[in-house]
């Protein structure tokens, strides 16, 4: 048997888990990683925004981790560590298609949108390649002398009035830990849940409702050459940046298709399906389903026609989840760990460095005592605050899909708030407990919920006339210049550029 007594457990090796381990040992915890199975992995929730750009940065400064700041740019990541993957994301891009249809342009992007995010590659934001990136942070950590308990079945969590006792084995062994605080960061492993009776959120709560099938393929042919080669050069000349060089998301009926390149060549694509419009077909396989779901759409097939999964498909159930509760005295679950919504807009990597960073302050400022208690369970409410809030944004997105000049208006409450907080960050002007993607601004929160209210019963007809009102909403909000009919759903680049060296 080996026995460990440390500060902080935390439970599961991904990313974020990974890193708040790091943070702790700079700040003088003891602590240990306990992982169920082994490095690299495969891992979805791969594409960054310039919030967790923006995070990771701070991460890096706040607490001393230099080697880490390279990865908050595509441009330096590529330069500083070229042999763990990624892809290059300049925005995200939309596209609506029809079933049965090949996909055909509208002269006025009715069916297309196009929202930059940074201004060149070298500023650009990232895919990451989950296998690698994770990997690199867990040898990191193992480099640091952070022990790192892999391919560990954990068999008791038991908590008491001096901390938490985990027991576990592997094949060499059984392990014991004793810790002070325990961090849950397994994802949909919820380990710590089960323990605590932690109660989930009724699905009725939710406004997004979806279930998702995904692998990673090579051979994916760029949209941008399936758009030129069917309607020409003119197809593509009005796209602010390169369409495939984005999270490109390609808008059916009843859910979406996430397509993310890297520069590997490998690229993860998956469709998002609402369960009601696309149940499950008993005696489908997930591959006849992909087959069938591409074959709906010709451009989609077309796009995918010389494709070759890599992995074996993953199909879910329904994706929505939400603990009642994230956190207490002497434990914290990070964002995946207390819920789950759809990867639609990229929220999931900046939410739980925003975490990450929240946590690693906590344990900066506060060692002991009733103060980190506190701070601890005002942490837990800001995460299930902002879980609820991304949901309100994804599911008044998915519920005009079949409007999608109404869609197009509904997701730029999205970016109206993202480029309001970057631009806040770019300024020096976000407060270290600034909540994600403006959670915590009543005002803001008072605009969204009229404009949701709004497009529910706006047509396709009158999307343009709902666009120039919610535009007249934003108000001092919309620093992006969106909700531009001129723009024609094609967003440049409009933020202030980051700083020489930044």
């Amino acid at each position: 048997m080996t026995r460990y007594d440390c500060d902080l457990a935390i439970l599961g090796s991904g990313f974020g888990g990974t890193l708040l381990a790091i943070i702790a040992q700079r700040l003088g915890y003891s602590v240990v990683l306990l992982e169920r199975g082994a490095h690299p992995r495969f891992a979805i929730g791969e594409s960054s925004t310039p919030l967790a750009d923006f995070k990771l940065a701070a991460i890096a400064d706040r607490f001393g981790l230099d080697w880490l700041r390279p990865f908050a740019k595509y441009g330096s990541w590529k330069a500083h560590y070229p042999k763990v993957e990624r892809g290059l994301k300049r925005g995200f891009s939309f596209f609506c298609h029809e079933p049965d249809r090949v996909y055909s342009p509208d002269p006025d992007n009715a069916n297309a949108l196009l929202v930059a995010a940074n201004p060149n590659d070298a500023s650009a934001d990232t895919h990451w390649f989950r296998a690698d990136f994770d990997a690199h942070l867990v040898n990191k950590a193992v480099e640091l002398g952070i022990p790192h308990i892999d391919r560990l079945e954990v068999h008791s969590i038991k908590h008491g009035d001096r901390g938490w006792d985990v027991e576990g084995s592997r094949a060499d062994g059984s392990i014991q830990v004793h810790a002070g605080l325990l961090v849950d960061a397994s994802g949909t492993g919820q380990a710590l849940s089960a323990v605590l009776g932690l109660e989930q959120v009724p699905p009725s709560t939710f406004r997004a409702h979806s279930r998702a099938l995904y692998s990673h393929f090579t051979g994916v042919e760029r949209w941008h050459d399936v758009l030129e080669s069917t309607h020409g050069p003119s197809a593509t000349t009005g796209h602010p940046f390169p369409c495939d060089a984005a999270a490109l998301h390609q808008i059916i009926d009843g859910g979406w298709m996430w397509i993310l390149r890297f520069d590997s060549g490998v690229t993860s694509a998956g469709f998002s399906l609402d369960p009601d419009r696309h149940p499950i077909r008993p005696g489908e396989s997930p591959e006849a389903e992909w087959a069938r779901l591409l074959a709906a759409y010709p451009s989609l097939a077309r796009q995918f026609a010389d494709a070759v999964p890599v992995r074996p498909f993953t199909r879910t159930g329904r994706l929505q989840r939400r603990l009642s509760q994230a956190s207490g005295p002497d434990w914290a679950l990070l964002p995946h760990t207390a819920g789950f919504l759809d990867a639609w807009l990229s929220p999931g990597i900046a939410q739980t460095l925003f975490a990450v960073n929240r946590l690693g302050r906590i344990l900066a400022e506060d060692r002991t005592g009733p103060g980190r208690q506190r701070r601890l369970i005002e942490y837990g409410r800001s995460v299930l605050r902002e879980l609820a809030w991304v949901d309100e944004i994804t599911g008044n997105c998915f519920a005009n899909f079949d409007r999608f000049p109404v869609m197009t208006t509904v997701s730029m409450l999205y970016f109206a708030a993202a480029i309001y907080c970057e631009e806040r960050e770019r300024r020096g002007e976000a407060g270290p407990d600034d909540a994600f993607l403006l959670a915590d601004d009543p005002t803001y929160r008072e605009i969204a919920a009229h404009v949701f209210r709004q497009a529910a019963t706006v047509t396709a007809v009158e999307a343009e006339g709902f666009m120039k009102e919610v535009r007249d909403e934003l108000g001092a909000y919309n620093l992006g210049g969106l909700c531009d009919p001129g723009r024609r759903n094609m967003y440049p680049y409009t933020g202030s550029l980051p700083p020489s060296g930044s």
